[in-house]
């Protein structure tokens, strides 16, 4: 429930954040598992994707804040509208904590794949 929440929170970006995300964890998986060029190509292309899609996510949320705020008499007429804009910040930072979360993961993965293809190509 918590995470249906948080990805609410979000807004509807975050199901590309999320998508995109899962992707690059499958590859940096089958990277660690054997590591190869093309996995590593792969693995950074994917993450590239799951970063940009992190910014645009995170641009469209406080996008959605600046202009829903002032535009709604029930926000813009609040006598504590710094609060609600400071909730809609934190808000829009949904999604860069989940990407940043799974690229993390991805890195990780990919050291893993990292060592074990230095151990394969040692003498």
């Amino acid at each position: 429930m918590r995470f249906l929440h948080f990805m609410g929170e979000g807004g509807w970006g975050m199901w590309f954040v999320l998508i995109f995300g899962l992707i690059t964890v499958a590859a940096a998986i089958g990277f660690a598992l054997q590591p190869r060029p093309e996995g590593e190509h792969a693995v950074r292309s994917f993450s590239r994707a799951t970063t940009f899609s992190i910014l645009s996510t995170v641009c469209l949320d406080l996008a959605a804040v600046g202009s829903r705020v002032p535009n709604e008499p029930a926000f813009a007429n609040h006598p504590r509208i710094h609060f609600v804009v400071m909730e809609g910040i934190a808000e829009s930072l949904a999604p860069a904590i989940l990407g940043c979360t799974l690229l993390c993961f991805v890195w990780l993965l990919m050291a893993l794949g990292q060592r074990r293809w230095a151990r394969e190509l040692a003498p």
